[in-house]
């Protein structure tokens, strides 16, 4: 929400506290936040309905420690939105993008509920008038005894007026609940969902998991195996040879290999936070690379060809629209994430700084542009083209996204 400072007459202690919900903790993930600030933040405007309405919302804010203070950091992307009561990705942070999501959730909401209440209205009338005598008296006489509220006068010399009047409430109560868990459960299922159910079932093993809370340092086995342990090895030593000249890339090689290659061990000690903040690491690198294959084949299917690889939540939400979306802010810097198909090879072109056409230049389409982190270890390519050019896990998201998109 706005600076509360600009409501003349306010309590400063709710303006205090309204500050203090939009920042972030250290550590702490844009969820939790959220679920942090939720609670209270609705209480807030509902005990001043004064200065505010039901209807909200509040930014997460980042917090900077500079010359012994803490201080107001950038406007994170992240919003609490009290209609929709969820944590909403906003395209710019800005207030004003932020109130145009708040107006349309506000717009949306009551044409569902225009569109809900109207029909069942309808109905239950039709099927109250339907209802002999003897069956508005059993309901009465069952039903409304059994669950009424307590504070709820009942009798049984009731006119028939008031029997009819309060079987009527009953079923138009129940219609209204069976209807709304019915659009609740059946409605789609949404990519973030499917991603997350993906990747707890891709196959990684427990112990690159890090699976549990530790409360003090303990002793578990380690995350690496062997083989992967020697490619670590390997690779750090391939990245030496290429980034520097052969006599500093020899230095630099023996320091690494002085530090790292003392043998492997089958068993480490792990600290507590150290334990948390790997679980973290771990789970947003499979979370990133299953998004980042499910947004470059749903976009493809559209026209489109995926050319930016940021946080899997960003992926997925510019997939709901890849036009709209076709280009982010970060900061002063315009992002481009989409292309069209039939501009990706002059679009390529531009990055490398060659003409279009350029016949030296290999362009291919399928092949991702990036390195993604997989839970093996490592990095690799994906090619969209060939299935057996791919790693192992690769392979098996393939498998599990074929299955979805059938």
């Amino acid at each position: 929400m706005d600076r509360t400072n600009y409501y003349s007459g306010l309590n400063p202690i709710v303006v205090q506290v309204l500050n203090n919900l939009q920042y972030r903790y250290s550590g702490e993930t844009p969820e939790m936040w959220c679920s942090r600030i939720r609670y209270p933040f609705k209480k807030l405007l509902e005990y001043n309905p004064k200065y505010f309405s039901k209807n909200g919302f509040i930014q997460m804010i980042e917090r900077v420690y500079i010359d012994g203070k803490f201080k107001d950091g950038e406007r994170s992307f992240h919003i609490y939105c009290t209609v929709c009561d969820s944590l909403v990705i906003i395209r710019e942070n800005t207030i004003e993008c932020a109130n145009d999501h708040l107006n349309k959730c506000i717009t949306k909401t009551a044409k569902r509920h225009i569109t809900y209440s109207k029909p069942v209205q309808k109905n239950v009338k039709k099927i109250v008038s339907e209802l002999s005598d003897d069956e508005i008296n059993e309901i009465y006489d069952s039903i409304y005894f059994r669950y009424r509220k307590s504070s709820e006068c009942f009798c049984s010399r009731d006119s028939k007026e008031i029997r009819k009047s309060t079987v009527y409430r009953l079923i138009n109560s129940a219609k209204v609940i069976q209807r709304a868990w019915r659009a609740f459960k059946l409605r789609p299922e949404t990519w973030a969902k499917r991603v997350w159910n993906m990747v707890r079932n891709d196959g990684t093993p427990d112990r690159k998991k890090f699976l549990g809370i530790l409360s003090t340092r303990e002793r578990k086995i380690n995350s690496q195996t062997r083989e992967e342990y020697a490619l670590f090895i390997d690779e750090n030593v391939n990245n030496y040879k290429r980034a520097y000249s052969e006599n500093l890339a020899q230095k630099y090689i023996k320091e690494f290999l002085a530090e790292w290659a003392t043998g492997y061990e089958k068993y480490k000690y792990y600290d507590p936070d150290y334990w948390v903040e790997t679980k973290k690491y771990q789970l947003n690198k499979r979370l990133n690379a299953v998004a980042y294959i499910v947004a470059f084949i749903k976009s493809y299917q559209q026209g489109y060809r995926l050319v930016s690889c940021g946080h899997w939540t960003f992926m997925l939400k510019y997939l709901t629209d890849p036009e709209y979306y076709r280009t982010s802010k970060d900061g002063n810097n315009i992002v481009v994430n989409f292309v069209k198909i039939s501009e990706y090879a002059r679009y390529y072109c531009k990055e490398k700084r060659k003409p279009y056409p350029c016949d030296s230049l290999e362009i291919n389409i399928f092949k991702s542009n990036y390195c993604l982190h997989i839970p093996q270890g490592g990095s690799t390519i994906i090619d969209f083209s060939d299935f057996n050019n791919n790693c192992e896990y690769v392979q098996r998201v393939f498998q599990v996204l074929n299955s979805l998109l059938k």
